[in-house]
């Protein structure tokens, strides 16, 4: 018997038997649980104080941002102003009545100068329910509507202000279109200065026409053209820049 009792009672070790250690392990849960609850709190107040800053940082970059297209703008405006001075000197200077013409002829022609007339307004937006670049208007599809209308006749075309030449660059950058390196957003409203009477009915004949029907009926983008009820005022382009000079 003595040797089965001993074998029962050595069976476990010391220290599973013993109630001591079983009431000291009970402090150490506690303290660790204790712990990790300090943590936790920690991380979230950590993620709540970063978000805080993110969403400040990124509205300061906003305004920011807000502010340098606004001043861009005065500045355009300012610059538009000031050659439209020049050139009013320039008109001027020429004695001779022909060569006064021919130098307005050529300054309407390549947007050197303000413009006023008869014309449509057409409008065109991006599809109600537009996900990525579907149901988008892209920078393609507004050089297409623009060159279809050069084609029907258009004397003068501006986009929300900006007044286009044969050398305005239409582009993308990211989600916006930029024309002339400035970012518009859409509608996009297209003043044409032309023959009223016809313009849109020759519009309608050229590839860029068939080219917005079918986006349209296809991916919901939106374009109307109406007759303007007075005349148009296009300013002249303000990234116009003397390239070449010849004396006479």
């Amino acid at each position: 018997m003595s040797i089965l009792t001993d074998l029962t009672e050595g069976a476990l070790e010391p220290e599973y038997r013993s109630t001591t250690h079983r009431r000291t392990s009970r402090p150490v849960l506690v303290v660790a649980v204790a712990l990790l609850a300090i943590l936790l709190t920690f991380a979230v107040l950590q993620t709540t104080r970063g978000a805080g800053t993110a969403a400040t940082q990124r509205q300061e970059l906003l305004d920011r941002i807000g502010a340098a297209r606004e001043r861009q703008g005065e500045l355009a405006d300012r610059a538009a102003s000031l050659d439209d001075e020049v050139r009013a000197l320039g008109q001027d200077a020429l004695g001779d009545p022909a060569q006064r013409e021919q130098l307005r002829q050529l300054e309407t022609a390549t947007g050197a100068s303000a413009v006023s007339g008869p014309g449509i307004v057409v409008v065109v937006n991006d599809a109600p329910d537009a996900k990525n670049t579907t149901g988008l208007i892209l920078d393609g599809d507004i050089t297409r509507l623009v060159n279809g209308l050069w084609q029907a006749g258009a004397e003068a075309i501006s986009i929300n202000g900006r007044r286009l030449t044969t050398l305005t660059p239409i582009r993308s950058a990211g989600a916006a279109i930029t024309v002339d390196y400035v970012s518009l957003s859409p509608p996009y409203r297209l003043e044409v200065i032309g023959d009223a009477s016809n313009l849109q009915a020759r519009f309608n004949e050229t590839p860029g026409a068939v080219w917005w029907h079918f986006l349209a009926q296809n991916y919901g983008v939106t374009m109307s053209i109406s007759q303007a009820e007075k005349d148009l005022n296009l300013p002249s382009d303000a990234g116009m820049t003397l390239r070449y000079a010849q004396p006479g």
